[in-house]
């Protein structure tokens, strides 16, 4: 098996620590986990061990968003400040947060700045408190092109906060993980204590534990914990149509940025990558504080590729190398 030779031999090197799982037409034709859950007491990693997914966690971000329009309690050309009336950026939509085409200023780099008590963690209506008070500069006007920004999702999650009278880690829990059985699956916080024994620890490069990080309590670009096996439940629950209609999900699967040269684009929640025949591959990857992740589906064959990862590895992106993208 090409796979497992290939993770064999780059975990045996030290270049890899996680889980692996391979779909093709609905069926999984590879599972493996590699290596520890936690470096120093050397437990090791099972197919069920959980991961904070980092960006990967945005498809969820945009479901949830999608499961409201569908509902007609938003529209995708609703400007924030429908949401948030102070909200200090005019022309900002729904869709533009979406797609990555807001302009916004990234939260990671002015919260440092401005987010004082870093003992504390913030939360994503601190965070558009920050915004609002001290309005951080635009990096261009809206709609002008893509750039690809957390902001974007952590004001989405907040939106689906606002709309639907909970929080977003139960709106997905509830609304998502419950309906297809992901067992294994939270959002930030909600329910680590009950899944310690699975969540797998970050790691540096040196194979040390992550510290907390006061950025953890934003939720929307990052925040959701889950394991191969709940995410080939998602992969599987998106054509069947339980959570969202297809013809809703082929709307954000569609290249959403005109003006992107070349066969990558992004859609909503979804890179997208043309192969030579032009058929659309979908796919993410996600880092944050110890965790790199990656998830690839192909709807012309169902199949997918989902790779978690609780060690930090700068040559990740040469780990998907084998990957058609």
């Amino acid at each position: 098996n090409i796979v497992d030779s290939f993770f064999t031999v780059i975990c045996n090197r030290n270049d890899f620590n996680g889980t692996v799982l391979v779909t093709v037409k609905d069926n999984i034709i590879y599972k493996k986990a590699f290596g520890y859950a936690n470096f120093r007491t050397k437990d090791t990693l099972t197919e069920n061990s959980i991961f904070q997914l980092a960006s990967v966690s945005k498809q969820f971000t945009a479901v949830s968003i999608m499961m409201l329009q569908e509902k007609g309690l938003l529209a995708y050309n609703d400007d924030v400040t429908r949401f948030f009336p102070d909200f200090p950026y005019k022309g900002i939509t729904i869709k533009l947060l979406l797609s990555h085409r807001s302009g916004l200023p990234n939260y990671m780099y002015f919260c440092d700045e401005f987010y004082k008590n870093k003992n504390v963690a913030l939360t994503n209506l601190g965070m558009i408190d920050l915004m609002i008070k001290n309005k951080p500069p635009e990096y261009f006007p809206p709609d002008k092109k893509f750039n690809y920004c957390n902001t974007n999702y952590c004001i989405l999650a907040a939106i689906v906060e606002k709309v639907s009278k909970v929080s977003f880690a139960n709106f997905v829990r509830e609304r998502i993980f419950k309906p297809i059985d992901m067992h294994y699956s939270f959002i930030g916080n909600q329910d680590s204590a009950k899944y310690a024994q699975y969540v797998a620890s970050g790691h540096d490069e040196n194979n040390k534990p992550i510290k907390w990080d006061y950025m953890d309590g934003i939720l929307g670009d990052k925040g959701v914990f889950s394991c191969v096996n709940d995410l080939n439940k998602w992969d599987m629950a998106l054509y069947s149509g339980r959570i969202i209609k297809e013809s809703t999900l082929a709307e954000a699967m569609k290249p959403a940025n005109g003006d992107m040269i070349g066969s990558r684009n992004y859609g909503y929640g979804w890179r997208i990558k043309f192969l030579a025949d032009n058929t659309p591959l979908f796919y993410h990857g996600g880092w944050w504080k110890g965790y790199n992740t990656y998830f690839m589906r192909n709807p012309k064959d169902h199949s997918s590729i989902i790779i978690l990862s609780n060690k930090v590895n700068w040559s990740f992106n040469s780990i998907t190398s084998f990957i058609p993208l």
